[in-house]
Formats: structure tokens, C-alpha cells, sequence
């Protein structure tokens, strides 16, 4: 008997100490659920953000390339006119309407894919892979930019030659004079 009332309160004891093990076991789990919740919650939050970034930068892009397209178009209204007016004064002015259409497809290309990259981006943002998607995004504007710089280069090549043209005519007719 006396070595069973000895024993109770180690008995006791273990049992106080298996409880606080298993409570600091149960803390830790809740602990650990709660820190694996908040990392759920700005990983979210940080692709949130990312997807808003993609979405701004694609509708700036977007709309550089169609403030881009459209100063194209104005200028090749504009050479469209002076070709008029040199035609009026009698000049031969098909190549450089030859030309000009070149340069007007171009710029009708460059519009089309403009319009078919707006409707991909859209889902872009929407996506679950954000990272893919917008590697894919990223390609079809550099092709719209592409598309965008041979519009250009063909309405400089327009403007040069009808340059060239009006250059030696004057040194022509300067020639002539004297």
C-alpha cells in the first residue's frame, strides 16, 4: 500500500504531462492550419495583383498600338491627298499609289491582328495560368508591333520615293531654265 500511494502522484503526473503534451501538440496543428490558411491568402492575393498587372499592361499596349495604327492611317490619308494633288498638277503617280496600297494593306493587317490579339487578351486574364497565357500575350503584341514597324517602313518608303521624284524633277527643271 505504500508503494501505491507513492506511485499516484507520479501516476497523476504523467497524466498532467501527456495532457499538456497532446494540448501543445493540438496548438501546434491549429498553429500550423492557420499559418498554411494565410499563406492561401496572399497567394491569392498576390495573383490578384498579378492578374491586374497583366490586365493593365495589356490594355496599355493595346492602346498604344491603336493610337499607333491610327496615326498610320492618318498619314497615309494624308499621302493619299498629296498623291490627289500631285496627280491634279499632272504628274505620273501610279507607283506611288502602288506603294501606298502596299503600305495600306500593311496598316489593314497590322489592324486585324490588333483586333484578334483584343479578343485573346481577354481570356488572358481570366486564366488559371496567368504565367503561360501571358508569355502567349506577350508574343502576339510583339507581332502586332512587328506588323506595326513594316506599316511604317512602307509609308517612309512612300514618302521617299515621292521625295526623290519631286527632287529631281526640280533639279531637272532647274537644268532646263538655265
Amino acid at each position: 500500500r505504500a508503494v501505491l500511494a507513492q506511485t499516484a502522484p507520479l501516476q497523476e503526473g504523467r497524466e498532467t504531462i501527456k495532457n499538456k503534451a497532446v494540448e501543445v501538440k493540438d496548438k501546434a496543428k491549429e498553429m500550423l492550419q492557420k499559418g498554411k490558411e494565410k499563406v492561401q491568402e496572399v497567394r491569392k492575393k498576390l495573383e490578384d495583383q498579378r492578374s491586374k498587372r497583366v490586365a493593365d499592361f495589356n490594355q496599355r499596349m493595346l492602346a498604344r498600338f491603336d493610337v499607333s495604327i491610327n496615326r498610320l492611317e492618318n498619314i497615309a490619308s494624308r499621302l493619299d491627298s498629296r498623291l490627289g494633288k500631285l496627280a491634279k498638277d499632272g504628274r505620273d503617280v501610279t507607283d506611288f499609289r502602288t506603294a501606298l496600297d502596299v503600305a495600306k494593306s500593311k496598316i489593314a493587317s497590322a489592324k486585324t491582328a490588333l483586333s484578334e490579339v483584343k479578343l485573346s487578351l481577354e481570356t488572358v486574364t481570366v486564366s488559371e495560368t496567368p504565367k503561360t497565357d501571358f508569355e502567349m500575350a506577350r508574343g502576339k503584341l510583339d507581332s502586332i508591333k512587328d506588323a506595326i514597324k513594316q506599316a511604317q517602313a512602307a509609308l517612309v518608303d512612300v514618302v521617299k520615293s515621292i521625295k526623290g521624284s519631286s527632287e529631281k524633277e526640280k533639279s531637272g527643271s532647274s537644268n532646263n531654265g538655265q
